[in-house]
């Protein structure tokens, strides 16, 4: 990268001025007093500023301010990407153009995350010098590149341990960020079944790159609880065994070297099964949520005479440790001594809560569009979907969503929505951009683990 040597300078008198130096600012001074020049000279530093190989501070500029007198310097620095519209991070440096590191690697990550590549950054430098009680501004700029510290983060990790006989090649543990850019998510996590005889998971985590026998640069256990190290430097991590756990939900952070480890004993879905489906088939289900919570929607109907009535359970198709209206001490729209009942038949948003033995029902009245396209208005009868009972979806032809964005409504409300991707929709979910006039809803899991719609 190219560096350029400024110079700046400022005169007290316009007599004192050089073509070397410019007349940078005036000083204010009283007719007795006798004419200082204070010339600064600022040489940026060339070369990559590799951040992962400096100390606690870090020279962006050498500068040299002369003056006939004693004086006191103080350089102020904004930093920013040289693109228009950019922000600026302003750094104060000490007499030598020292920053802080921390402040510096804040900067760069603000402006381009954490990738450790070099990256442009443009700085602007006022140095103020006081001389005789008055400040005297002068002002250079220049260009760095400056390399951010962060390890090498890949796509996917792997585990490699006890479980599946130390096989480096193996591909059944998978951690993932959600396939996003690592160094703005470097978050990666996993559920992991509990072995079934209870014992403990010793493991290491092996990069994509490592897999077939390279162990170099696998994920080791570090010298602290909660710390892990890169390039195989450490021992196992260790799961240690949680009686009557089903899951282990693992949970690394890749830029902060710290991974965690928490013992679920509650399975990812309980299955509705009822009247709806002759009490023959669990497919409709509740996802868990976290803590024990469980939420979803399901279809509840009498095609039988058989009444309103349905239990949950924790694995389909068996009844061991069934969950029914006697599991809950508080009870939300719906009644029921054993089975479980609602008054109508229709859709349903659940929240079981295991954990605290509750249940909720909230009758579904009306599933709106709603979008940039309306207003955002939740309550646009015009955008109103129908339930298709054969197919368990909920239908809208000629509808009018447009890409700036639109979700699902429930009760002309936002207090249960759907947003987010379209093969996997979530409750608070982010805006749906896809655009087309006939869209499906399939709310109630019953053919797939996720909620999920169609535009076509």
């Amino acid at each position: 990268m190219k560096k350029i040597l400024f110079f700046a300078g400022i005169a007290l008198l316009a007599a004192s001025c050089t073509e070397d130096y410019a007349d940078w600012a005036d000083l204010q001074r009283n007719a007795a007093e006798e004419a200082k020049t204070v010339t600064m000279k600022v040489t940026p530093t060339a070369g990559d500023i590799n951040l992962a190989a400096a100390g606690d501070s870090v020279q962006l500029f050498a500068p040299s301010v002369a003056i006939s007198d004693e004086a006191t310097t103080t350089f102020n620095v904004n930093l920013t990407t040289g693109e228009e519209g950019s922000s600026v991070v302003s750094l104060v440096a000490d007499n030598a153009g020292r920053v802080l590191k921390s402040e510096l690697q804040d900067a760069v990550v603000s402006f381009y995350g954490a990738r450790p590549v070099p990256r442009a950054i443009s700085m602007a430098i006022a140095a103020y010098t006081m001389v005789n009680g008055q400040s005297i501004k002068n002002v250079a700029s220049g260009t760095l590149s400056v390399i951010p510290e962060a390890p090498e983060v890949e796509q996917a990790y792997y585990i490699t341990g006890n479980i599946n006989n130390w096989e480096n090649d193996d591909k059944t543990y998978k951690l993932t960020n959600d396939g996003s850019d690592p160094y703005a998510n470097p978050t990666y996590t996993l559920r992991l079944a509990a072995p079934e005889n209870g014992g403990n998971i010793e493991f290491k985590l092996t990069p994509e790159s490592g897999l077939g026998g390279d162990w170099s640069k696998c994920l080791a256990a570090g010298s602290e609880e909660g710390k892990f190290n890169y390039n195989n430097d450490g021992g196992n991590l260790v799961i240690t065994a949680v009686p009557d756990a089903l899951y282990y939900e693992l949970v690394f952070n890749m830029l902060d070297q710290t991974w965690s480890v928490n013992a679920v004993n509650f399975n990812p879905f309980i299955y509705f099964i009822g009247a709806t489906d002759g009490w023959a088939n669990a497919d409709q289900k509740l996802a868990h949520q976290g803590d024990g919570v469980y939420t979803g929607y399901c279809y509840v109907a009498d095609p039988n005479g058989w009444g309103l009535a349905f239990k949950f359970q924790r694995v389909a198709g068996s009844w061991d440790n069934e969950i029914n209206a006697g599991t809950f001490t508080t009870k939300t729209g719906v009644t029921g001594d054993n089975n479980i009942e609602v008054a109508e038949a229709g859709v349903y948003y659940f929240t079981v809560n295991l954990a605290e033995g509750s249940i909720s029902a909230m009758k579904v009245t009306n599933m709106n569009l709603v979008g940039d396209f309306n207003g955002w208005n939740a309550a646009d009868d015009a955008q109103q979907m129908q339930w298709d009972a054969e197919n368990f979806c909920y239908v809208i032809t000629g509808a009018g969503v447009t890409d700036k964005g639109w979700k699902f409504t429930t009760n002309n409300s936002w207090d249960v929505n759907l947003g987010g991707d379209l093969g996997n929709l979530e409750g608070n979910g982010s805006n749906i951009s896809a655009v087309g006039t006939t869209i499906k809803l399939y709310p109630t899991r019953k053919t797939s683990d996720n909620i999920y719609c169609t535009v076509e």
